[in-house]
């Protein structure tokens, strides 16, 4: 039980880190590629709405009570859309649908891939400052 808490913490903790470091290092380094600096606020929307639909498809499947996985959407599926929006919109999607948060073995996967993504920010983080 307190293994869930513990995670779920730690996955705040990233959570915030990985926004600011997306705000404050990633953004600015793409801008100065000559990204368009509205393009990046509209990926992350697009994606975000994209995480919600599936988390909330995949809760209405549960919901439903169907028992067969092949009708299920998979945690690598979840994931993936997850790891695809830089995980803005998972958490707070989680909490607010109640859909995966008592997974240990979920929340586990998602914090490795959290803090994956946070050394990808690091990393980027320190080649542009050097």
């Amino acid at each position: 039980m307190y293994k869930k808490y513990l995670v779920y913490s730690l996955l705040q903790v990233s959570w915030g880190l990985s926004a600011l470091l997306l705000i404050f290092a990633i953004a600015p380094n793409l801008i100065a590629l000559s990204v368009p600096a509205w393009s990046i606020p509209v990926y992350l929307l697009i994606s975000c709405a994209i995480v919600f639909g599936v988390y909330a498809r995949d809760k209405a499947l549960a919901k439903k009570g169907t028992e067969r996985l092949s009708e299920r959407l998979s945690e690598r599926l979840l994931l993936l859309v997850s790891a695809g929006s830089c995980h803005m919109a998972t958490l707070p999607v989680m909490s607010v649908l109640r859909h995966k948060t008592i997974k240990l073995p979920f929340l586990l996967k998602l914090l490795a891939l959290y803090l994956l993504q946070l050394l990808a920010f690091v990393t980027v983080l320190i080649g542009y400052l050097m």
